[in-house]
């Protein structure tokens, strides 16, 4: 059993090691205070998430803001004016009245009838400052009503970042009489009329019951807080989240008469400054800039809202555990961050386990918070953080030691093995030297150009390309391979050299003195010792092309005859029968019919000459000029042979495409001119070449009749047919988009390589 035992605890000796560490090392830092701020953010974070409550309505503020001072043209405002504004508060009978004003010294004109005024009212709730300020001072409570037991504390507990978390129920003056803060003073006084007053539930009546809450006071370590002074009656600040804040009147409607009819009635009023100018602002869990500040009235007003929805509303007060559970907390994240370490497979396994108990604690936190306890949060996820970073390190750095001893086992072995491939590479690299030199050999006796290519750059060349392009080979290793060809074909070069393709492609080469060749290139992926390198043919295609060039003209010629052999005769033929049915018509119909026949004839014959014929031409529009100003040409002579209105638009920088392109697009265009003329009856074309950086289109609209796109029949000679075999022999994309009687549009899309 002992063994068992201790093999138990050398199983798990880095957890052993790792939570007295970092739990010890962390209860210090707590009992230090050194977690102290870090614990009243969070807390502060939690309150922010809240969910947004509605306003009190047992509560109305009126507020005195820079407008009510500068219509009262001095401050403090006068005792006349005060009395007034109590008067007319009075008249609606509110349950209390709390004056968040100092009022130690008479403000002439008035002070009498202010006196009158406090005398007659018994609801009313004056201040005092009890605690000193930096410089040793207090603030007395106006003498008539601290006479009448009538003055509570306007003093507010501030931690050290300058937030309001707690709350003073009651303190201790420097004579030694008890004195409640001004909203709970007139918290109890509401909840008094209602029958509601504190039980006292321990013999010091330090913890007491009011209505559905119990009241405890907050000892020096309690949550995140560690040696605070806790003098007075403190509670923890559960102020509620108001997403529209109290129901506020201005100091100048009520001395104006324009306090709403019942405002007040059977309410607790807070009569307080807001403005600017009396720098009377407090930071409290909810705020996040010097903007959103409440007053110190609104503070007060805060608490006490707290405490009447505490008494009558159940309204959960915020709690704190013993401090010795807090410990107890501490240590077991500790342990789960330690056994977590310790037992994951990876540190990326820890991380993750980590991240999800990070997200679990802080959301049961934030739960709890909203049930009412305070949950400590960051020394517990330091503990889990810390705990989980220090077992996995340790058992990362055995691991470590164990593979270490395990490598040194295997160093021998590996020794020899690597004495007998030292042996072996150097019988690789002898013939691998053997191959380069072949290589070498061959490429040096080859006609074509050849190029070793590593990431777009030249790194060997044989001298076959050196003589081709004129660089010498110290200038050719090196190069980028696209400064071999012409700008126009550079991408082009580019893309074939990342995509792999091993297939043949035409470019136009540059040659160092800035002339150009046409050139067919094919690359190839290969070994080129360690290196993984493409090797490219270059084979020069002059000779190629000028031999279609000359046999395209051969054609031409040829077409050319043909045309004059076969339709200038059919021509003829007509215009003679033509001439003769002319002269016999009237005399002899008969023979003229035979004569028109004839015509018929001889022009349907034509005709179908002259379509086998005319595809195997190039236009002569492109012959004289580019494709823009080829189609403005087409569209000036159809302009003048019909009553159509045309108009055409170049959009973009023109550039030249390649000529069979060139050749389709105007083909293409061609067409759709024709039909919307001939057959769409349209009364209006507009022509659109458009030049993109990448892509060139073009787009005949007109308003003609229109026709069904998935009924028309496609098989009309060189008519949408033509147009789709036109687009697709460029690679393009043909849109047709046509309805009955909405006209038809025709769009071509090209890449500009």
């Amino acid at each position: 059993m002992w063994t068992t035992f201790k093999q138990n605890l050398w199983r798990w000796r880095g957890v052993l090691v790792t939570v007295p560490s970092i739990a010890g090392g962390l209860l210090l830092l707590r009992f230090a205070g050194a977690l102290q701020l870090m614990e009243l953010l969070a807390l502060d974070q939690m309150f922010r998430l809240r969910p947004v409550e509605v306003a009190d309505p047992r509560i109305v503020l009126v507020t005195i803001d820079e407008s009510d001072i500068k219509q009262l043209g001095q401050w403090p405002m006068s005792d006349a004016e005060l009395a007034r504004v109590i008067t007319s508060l009075k008249q609606q009978k509110p349950r209390v009245i709390g004056l968040d004003l100092f009022r130690d010294l008479p403000v002439e004109p008035g002070h009498q009838s202010l006196v009158n005024v406090f005398t007659a009212t018994p609801n009313l709730i004056g201040i005092e400052k009890v605690i000193k300020t930096a410089n040793g001072q207090v603030v007395q409570a106006p003498p008539l009503l601290k006479q009448r037991d009538q003055v509570s504390a306007s003093d507010l507990l501030l931690d050290t970042d300058g937030r309001v978390r707690r709350s003073l129920l009651y303190l201790r003056t420097p004579d030694q009489r008890s004195i409640f803060s001004l909203g709970a003073r007139l918290a109890f006084l509401y909840l008094d009329q209602q029958g509601i007053r504190r039980q006292a539930l321990n013999p010091d009546q330090t913890q007491f019951r009011l209505g559905r809450a119990v009241f405890t006071p907050l000892p020096s370590n309690a949550g995140g807080y560690v040696g605070l002074d806790a003098g007075g009656y403190q509670i923890l600040s559960n102020f509620p989240k108001f997403q529209q804040g109290f129901h506020t009147i201005s100091l100048t409607d009520v001395l104006q008469g324009r306090l709403p009819r019942d405002l007040v009635r059977d309410r607790i009023v807070f009569i307080g400054l807001t403005a600017e100018s009396v720098n009377d602002k407090f930071f409290t869990s909810y705020t996040t800039d010097a903007i959103a500040a409440p007053a110190g009235v609104e503070v007060h007003a805060l608490l006490a809202s707290q405490l009447l929805s505490a008494a009558l509303d159940g309204r959960p007060l915020l709690n704190v555990y013993p401090e010795p559970m807090e410990w107890l907390w501490i240590v077991a994240w500790s342990t789960i961050g330690a056994v977590i370490g310790w037992t994951a497979l990876s540190p990326r396994q820890t991380v993750f386990k980590v991240v999800l108990l990070g997200v679990a604690l802080y959301g049961g936190a934030y739960v709890f918070f909203l049930l009412g306890w305070w949950m400590m949060i960051m020394p517990p996820l330091l503990a889990l953080v810390g705990s989980a970073i220090t077992s996995n390190g340790y058992r990362l750095w055995e691991n470590l030691k164990e593979y270490a001893r395990t490598l040194e086992q295997k160093v021998e072995e590996r020794t020899l093995t690597l004495q007998q491939e030292i042996v072996e590479r150097k019988q690789v690299e002898l013939a691998l030297v053997e191959s380069e030199a072949r290589f070498r050999q061959l490429a040096g006796a080859a006609v074509e150009a050849i190029a070793l290519i590593e990431q777009g750059s030249i790194v060997d060349a044989n001298e076959a390309l050196t003589q081709l392009f004129g660089y010498s080979t110290a200038e050719a290793i090196g190069m980028p391979v696209s400064q071999l060809v012409a700008p126009e074909y550079q991408a082009l070069v580019v893309q074939h050299l990342q995509a792999h393709h091993e297939a043949f492609y035409e470019v136009v080469c540059l040659r160092q003195d800035g002339t150009t060749f046409p050139a067919e290139i094919s690359t190839k992926v290969m070994t080129y010792g360690e290196r993984v390198v493409q090797i490219a043919s270059i084979y020069n295609i002059t000779d190629r092309k000028r031999a279609e060039e000359a046999s395209l003209l051969d054609e031409r010629n040829r077409m050319a005859r043909e045309i004059h052999d076969v339709l200038a005769q059919a021509f003829t033929g007509i215009l003679l029968h033509v001439g003769a049915a002319m002269e016999i018509m009237l005399k002899k119909p008969a023979k003229a019919e035979a004569h028109l026949e004839t015509v018929d004839e001889l022009a349907r014959s034509g005709l179908a000459e002259a379509r086998r014929s005319v595809v195997a031409l190039r236009p002569k529009l492109l012959e004289e000029g580019n494709l823009s100003s080829a189609l403005k040409r087409l569209t000036t002579q159809m302009q003048v042979s019909s009553q159509t209105q045309l108009t055409y638009e170049v959009i973009g920088a023109a550039y030249a495409l390649a000529p069979h392109v060139e050749n389709h697009l105007l083909r293409i265009g061609q067409e759709a001119l024709t039909n919307a003329v001939k057959y769409a009856h349209a009364t209006e074309i507009h022509i659109e070449l458009v030049y993109e950086e990448t892509q060139c289109f073009l787009r005949v609209k007109d308003n003609g009749q229109g026709f069904d796109v998935a009924q028309v029949s496609l098989e009309r000679g060189f008519g949408l047919v033509g147009m789709s075999e036109r687009a697709e022999r460029i690679n393009g994309e043909l849109i047709i988009q046509s309805q009955p009687g909405q006209g038809t549009e025709v769009i071509v899309i090209v890449n500009r390589e």
